[in-house]
């Protein structure tokens, strides 16, 4: 990394252009900054934007977030710390409901997040590594669309690198602000998502174990000492126990608020389903984890960068920081098998480890190639990313446009705004988010007419859903459809979107013997 008297050798430094991995991964962010929430987990994106316009529409305190499919109570639900919705709430109360300021706002957690990246990879590596660490993060389809998306990964992400940054501040400077800073960031981090408190706790304590980032790795004897150190020293029970004791305050409370309201995103008991011993048993479900990480977050050609980096990187302090918060990820993901397997952005957080470690393969390889090689690979690199962003989000966000926004800008034009409506999507709540109604999810199968007088009594004015799909991304089948069409043939107003595909019944008009 440095010549012997010192100096740093033109491998390791940094490209010309230190803020070109910011902007480039701004732009790609900007890319559908205006689409309405739709489009690959629209149902997670559409409960935060819920409870965005509701913190601006009724002024409510953060520890009350609520949701659209309440049916005809507030919607007070037990989730986690709900600091996203909340800041973009305060947003819109100048700006008006506009779907591109939440984006905006993860845009912005995004840009900064590549910058303390850029930090970090320089701090345990060296200045090349560090911006092509950046550069990995900003064209990654994972972090692109996660940099952007109405949801708190990306405000999640900037503050696990927050306190990574803040916490080698102290460990170098011993400033007390920079422990105050790194405490306020990973008890955020755990506020929004809880399992940080493990793979973002392992590295934090492998940064107290490393003197030097850059230096060679200690022996197993220091490395011991120095955690009996640890232990030894009060502040770090103070803040182990205080970021502890405040996550478990808030999910106490999001717990109670669960048992009020009924309504909960499923964090305790049986209906959690987040952990499955058989998924993590089953070689299929590692596989396309394998295939999804390989594609989304490292784009194929990434993939033996990050090997060159893992190993150049295992001698290293910084490198053996990074790998921790690679394994603590591991170890979250056994734990949460069947949501990791669902939902991909629970692995979003690898690319704050992964992407400094890529960094480091990449200018240990480019630093020995022709130019027009590393050119050509950049350019294939670049290529890929938009492919994959373009037929696997972007062309998603676009058809799921097409379908559902004539529907909900009807609903929004027709009925009155405290007009409480029958989203038949299942357990997706992105048309009643689309609306900017509140009311009831059910699915398809479960409309009989029993059912819909009990809705009808309590104040449900319209049924509305698709003539094609369950949730805004599952497609009905025949039969199912077929019963829709006859439900709407029944009813004397019904409202018939473009090309057949949605509908809006009053539910005062339909018969009582369908």
């Amino acid at each position: 990394m440095t010549s012997s008297d010192g100096t740093q050798t033109r491998s390791s430094q940094a490209p010309a252009g230190i803020w070109a991995p910011v902007l480039l991964g701004v732009v790609l962010r900007l890319v559908h900054i205006w689409m309405p929430v739709v489009g690959i987990h629209s149902w997670r994106q559409a409960d935060t934007a819920a409870m965005a316009r509701h913190f601006a529409g009724f002024d409510t305190p953060i520890w009350l977030p609520q949701i659209d499919w309440g049916g005809a109570s507030p919607g007070y639900v037990e989730s986690e710390f709900p600091l996203f919705p909340f800041l973009t709430g305060q947003i819109y109360q100048l700006f008006g409901v506009h779907e591109w300021i939440g984006r905006g706002l993860s845009v912005l957690f995004s840009a900064l997040t590549i910058w303390l990246v850029i930090r970090l990879g320089r701090r345990w590596f060296n200045p090349a590594a560090g911006w092509w660490g950046g550069m990995a993060l900003a064209v990654a389809p994972l972090g692109v669309y996660y940099g952007r998306a109405f949801q708190a990964e990306a405000l999640l992400l900037f503050c696990a690198a927050g306190a990574l940054e803040a916490h080698s501040l102290w460990v170098e400077r011993r400033a007390s602000w920079a422990l105050a800073l790194s405490w306020l960031c990973f008890t955020g981090a755990a506020l929004i998502k809880v399992i940080p408190l493990l793979w973002l706790g392992l590295p934090l304590l492998l940064l107290h174990l490393t003197p030097s980032p850059q230096a060679a790795a200690d022996p197993p004897q220091q490395t011991l000492q120095r955690l009996l150190r640890l232990l030894l020293n009060p502040w770090f029970w103070v803040y182990t126990t205080t970021a502890l004791a405040v996550t478990s305050a808030w999910y106490l409370h999001a717990y109670q608020l669960g048992e009020s309201s009924g309504l909960t995103f499923g964090f305790w008991g049986e209906d959690s389903d987040r952990s499955n011993i058989q998924l993590v048993l089953n070689g299929s479900s590692w596989l396309n984890l394998a295939i999804r990480v390989g594609l989304r977050a490292l784009l194929v050609v990434g993939i033996p960068f990050l090997m060159i980096g893992a190993i150049r990187g295992w001698s290293v302090g910084g490198g053996r920081i990074a790998l921790g918060g690679g394994i603590g990820l591991l170890f979250c993901t056994v734990a949460t098998m069947r949501s990791s397997t669902v939902h991909e952005y629970y692995q979003f957080p690898l690319l704050l480890f992964s992407s400094p470690l890529v960094g480091l393969g990449w200018q240990t390889w480019h630093s020995h190639q022709r130019r027009w090689l590393v050119r050509t690979l950049l350019c294939i690199t670049l290529l890929i990313s938009v492919m994959v962003l373009s037929l696997d989000y972007w062309a998603v966000e676009a058809r799921q446009r097409r379908i559902w926004m004539p529907l909900a800008e009807t609903i929004r034009r027709e009925l009155p705004a405290d007009a409480r409506i029958v989203s038949v999507t299942g357990p997706d709540p992105t048309l009643l988010n689309l609306a900017r109604r509140q009311g009831w999810l059910i699915a398809s199968q479960k409309l009989t007419p029993e059912r819909i007088q009990k809705l009808r009594d309590a104040g449900a004015s319209h049924l509305a859903g698709s003539f094609l799909w369950q949730e805004t991304y599952s497609p009905l089948t025949d039969k199912q459809r077929a019963r829709l069409e006859q439900l709407a043939v029944s009813s004397t107003a019904p409202w018939i979107g473009p090309q057949k595909q949605t509908y809006l019944l009053p539910i005062e008009d339909l018969p009582g013997d369908f």
